[in-house]
């Protein structure tokens, strides 16, 4: 796992990852071509030194920043979001508070990165609570949440 220093930190006992993803490769690498090329056309008339700076931040944050900082697991018993990096913020949802799963692909998401958006809303909550935002393959995604939740929900958890 990918992820396991973060995942060993909440799981409960007889709790085991099920599948960890992070923000979708096709999305970084877009986004960093386009910056790529477009700070090197504005500001590189200006400064060629200004320009690359700029491409090195753009190069961290979007090679090791985004995927450091968005990490999702789906357990045999919840879903858990990490975000960020120096401070965190982890949120889980059990299964059985799942009312509603939605996903989002907008015309460039699905074409140019072919990443979605998954919204989950619970029990209780007015407002969605989770968005996971530019992962790979969210419909699958929502299957495999679909699936765990269903198992728990079946095995009486629920």
């Amino acid at each position: 796992m990918k992820y396991e220093k973060i995942w060993n930190k909440v799981l409960s006992p007889n709790e085991t990852v099920e599948y960890e993803f992070s923000i979708g490769q096709k999305y970084i690498n877009f986004s960093l071509i386009f910056l790529g090329i477009l700070i090197f056309l504005i500001f590189s008339w200006i400064s060629i030194t200004l320009a690359i700076i700029l491409f090195l931040g753009a190069l961290f944050y979007y090679g090791f920043y985004l995927k450091a900082a968005n990490a999702y697991a789906l357990t045999n018993k919840r879903v858990l979001i990490h975000r960020g990096w120096l401070s965190t913020h982890m949120t889980s949802v059990d299964y059985q508070k799942i009312t509603d799963i939605k996903v989002r692909e907008s015309f460039f998401d699905r074409i140019i990165t072919q990443t979605g958006h998954i919204s989950i809303n619970t029990a209780g909550a007015n407002l969605t609570e989770i968005v996971i935002v530019h992962i790979d393959s969210p419909y699958e995604v929502k299957k495999k949440i679909d699936m765990l939740k269903d198992k728990i929900t079946s095995a009486g958890g629920g």
